[in-house]
């Protein structure tokens, strides 16, 4: 909650130093600005997140953790628990709480908008004038493939909520935040709605983090990265996660730079089935 309210007072500053001007900014994950050399170079760390805000005069570059542990209070822990129970059909004693985070899920009309971002030109002979450039869908797009495309989406979630929890003590739940006239679009598929809660606890910072895996200890892991399966399912089948730790500590120094352990670098993750 906090680092939410230090970064949206960092942006109304910003905005008002700006308002009559075009500016950059890159801020560092304590919410210090810093040069954009040196942002651009922890962007390379394979732990670390680069994200991108934008107003009409203000682009802002925030440097952020792409993975990180915690640990919650007893009574933290209760609440979150019996929330996740009241809100859940599953009210079995877990093990483990895991939460598939959305920040927002839309329908057709804003994937429509964002489809029509992605185009390539077409310059006629030789010429590279863009303004006579031809644009060009890279695939097409409609309402029927829209349709297709979220059936195809439900029936993979589907499948990981089914093989994780038939094979692990855990909850798996899709948690969602804000939703555009879109949960009539999913047919038979339990979505939460954070009522803030998750929001301002874990998630407070935009696209930052989407995966949460609480233990009944209390114990927690924030991940805004890709995570194979394989990875995800060390987590579960150790109650002690010092070696994670330590594995992360390690990949947020120049000694790893391809990371370490769960964190190293993963080449095939876009060609393998996966989770998460």
């Amino acid at each position: 909650m906090l680092n939410r309210i230090i970064f949206s007072l960092l942006l109304l500053l910003l905005f008002g130093a700006s308002a009559h001007s075009q500016n950059t900014v890159y801020i560092d994950e304590d919410f210090s600005t810093m040069d954009s050399i040196s942002y651009l170079k922890k962007c390379k760390g394979i732990t670390k997140k680069c994200l991108q805000y934008k107003t009409d005069s203000l682009t802002v570059n925030k440097l952020s953790p792409m993975y990180r542990f915690g640990k919650l209070k007893t009574d933290e822990y209760n609440q979150i628990k019996t929330l996740i129970q009241s809100k859940s059909n599953n009210t079995k004693e877990n093990k483990y709480i895991v939460i598939k985070y959305y920040d927002s899920i839309f329908g057709f009309e804003r994937a429509e908008k964002i489809h029509s971002q992605h185009f390539k030109y077409k310059f006629p002979g030789n010429v590279e004038d863009i303004s006579k450039a031809e644009k060009i869908e890279t695939h097409p797009f409609n309402l029927e493939l829209f349709k297709e495309e979220r059936a195809d989406w439900q029936k993979r979630r589907q499948k990981c909520i089914e093989k994780y929890e038939n094979h692990y003590p855990l909850d798996f739940i899709h948690m969602y935040n804000a939703e555009e006239k879109a949960l009539n679009t999913y047919v038979d598929f339990e979505w939460i709605k954070d009522q803030g809660a998750f929001k301002n606890k874990f998630f407070d910072i935009q696209n930052n983090y989407n995966l949460l895996i609480i233990k009944s200890d209390g114990e927690y892991f924030l991940s805004g990265g890709h995570l194979a399966n394989s990875r995800f399912e060390k987590l579960l089948k150790t109650d002690d996660w010092t070696k994670y730790k330590a594995d992360l500590e390690a990949s947020n120094t120049k000694k790893f730079t391809d990371g370490k352990g769960i964190f190293s670098k993963y080449e095939f993750y876009h060609n393998s089935k996966h989770c998460f």
